[in-house]
């Protein structure tokens, strides 16, 4: 089965009134501050795509999310193989997702700060 490309706000209504499953899979510190809000999310790190695969469900709608699009439909074209499906890309990623004013949820409390790249943290961490 073909993976296909979805908007972030196809993609909202797919999980918001579908059904479809959002399968989340920016590292942890992406997703501790800032979640999709809306049902049928899981987190699945980018790393674990392949072995988890069974533990998500048949026949129901995967829209596979990253930051910014750029790994998604790769994981993507991963589960299809694997025999689910129907499998989606979400096009942008969190970044066009939250850009085009889509219900995310944020814990301040988990925001990256630094001065460059290699000193990020949060105020938990």
């Amino acid at each position: 089965m073909a993976v296909v490309s979805m908007s972030p706000r196809e993609a909202c209504e797919a999980a918001s009134g579908s059904g479809a499953l959002i399968v989340d899979m920016r590292p942890e510190h992406e997703v501790s501050y800032r979640v999709f809000d809306v049902p049928g999310v899981i987190c699945i790190p980018r790393a674990e795509i392949a072995e988890r695969a069974g533990d998500l469900p048949r026949g129901r709608l995967l829209i596979v999310a990253d930051s910014v699009g750029l790994h998604s439909r790769a994981a993507a074209e991963v589960l299809s193989a694997a025999g689910l499906g129907p499998v989606a890309s979400l096009a942008g990623g969190m970044v066009d997702w939250e850009r085009d004013g889509l219900p995310v949820r944020k814990d301040p409390d988990f925001e990256l700060r630094g001065q460059c790249g290699c000193k990020l943290r949060s105020r938990k961490g």
